[in-house]
């Protein structure tokens, strides 16, 4: 039977896991692209961008906008891949467990 002190130990334990498995992802990266890899745009685990790639050929004054869509949708493609990668992640260091609010 678990007592408060053996409970407050498994949440110690696994905070420390979390923050491991934080620092990890912030060393990971993922791509997202659009426009058949015109452009690229490159996340940190930790979901920050890391670099935004664009062909040469994509900048043209008058195609702005399509440029713009371009990228709006490579980033939101790597972000996606980010947040799959933590829910990955989480999931292994929970034992599939869905904890409210860790991701």
């Amino acid at each position: 039977m678990f007592g408060m002190k053996d409970l407050i130990q498994q949440a110690q334990g696994l905070q420390a896991k979390l923050k491991d498995i934080q620092d990890d992802l912030a060393q990971k990266t993922v791509t997202g692209s659009a426009g058949g890899d015109m452009v690229i745009v490159e996340v940190s685990g930790s979901q920050e961008i890391i670099s935004i790639k664009i062909e040469k050929e994509l900048i043209d004054p008058n195609e702005m906008e399509f440029l713009q869509d371009l990228i709006v949708a490579a980033t939101n493609d790597a972000l996606k891949k980010s947040r799959d990668l933590l829910a990955e992640e989480m999931a292994k260091a929970t034992g599939g467990l869905k904890i409210p609010g860790l991701f």
